[in-house]
């Protein structure tokens, strides 16, 4: 039987604490809004935050880092999980040192140096990939960036997914999956590139990504 759950972690104390407000509540009311969609299982890195910061991320953008991890028995949840995403901000003083908060504090210092402040959400269920499609409609952004780890659903991001895709290749470089822009009329243009045939240069779409983001 197929179950479909999704966790969302909202309240204020899974965020970094009062007076810095670190990470905010994921509630978007900005024109421009970019996700990064990362793997929450695995060992975290800024890497595609960085190239989004970088190249598609302007001051007034909000930037959310989505994390996806399957639905977990709690035994195997606390054997495996990854405190970035789900350490309780209540234990935050226990584990100031370790190294999941350290990686927190870099992602705050990284992003006020772009004068934006992140926001955090974490879902777990299954299908994953319907989790990831469900959470970015409700989100509504402008671009996407998926880690490495989500390349194997590629194709069904690209049909479910209305937004701009970028998605990061194994050697760490950026592939364009979607792009979307408005035409002169307003009327919405997609259209998709296929990078499969030859490797891509690092940052090969960051004039593109800024022409497209103004």
């Amino acid at each position: 039987m197929q179950s479909f759950l999704a966790w969302d972690r909202k309240s204020p104390e899974n965020y970094l604490p009062h007076p810095d407000h670190d990470f905010i509540s994921p509630v978007v009311n900005t024109d421009k809004h970019v996700v990064v969609v990362m793997d929450g299982m695995t060992e975290f890195t800024t890497e595609p935050l960085q190239w989004a910061l970088d190249n598609v991320v302007t001051a007034d953008c909000t930037v959310t880092l989505l994390g996806v991890m399957p639905w977990l028995n709690i035994p195997l949840f606390l054997k495996t999980r990854n405190d970035f995403w789900t350490v309780e901000m209540e234990d935050a003083p226990l584990v100031r040192e370790k190294n999941e908060c350290r990686k927190r504090q870099a992602v705050i210092d990284l992003c006020r140096k772009y004068g934006v402040v992140p926001q955090k959400k974490i879902v777990m269920g299954y299908p994953l990939r319907l989790l990831v499609v469900e959470q970015i409609v409700t989100l509504s952004p402008t671009w996407v960036i998926f880690d490495r780890s989500h390349r194997k659903n590629k194709e069904f991001y690209t049909k479910k997914i209305p937004c701009n895709i970028l998605m990061m290749n194994e050697e760490g470089r950026i592939d364009m999956i979607k792009s979307k822009w408005m035409s002169q009329n307003d009327q919405s243009i997609s259209k998709e590139f296929s990078l499969s045939s030859a490797p891509t240069p690092q940052l090969s779409v960051s004039e593109e990504s800024r022409e497209a983001v103004k």
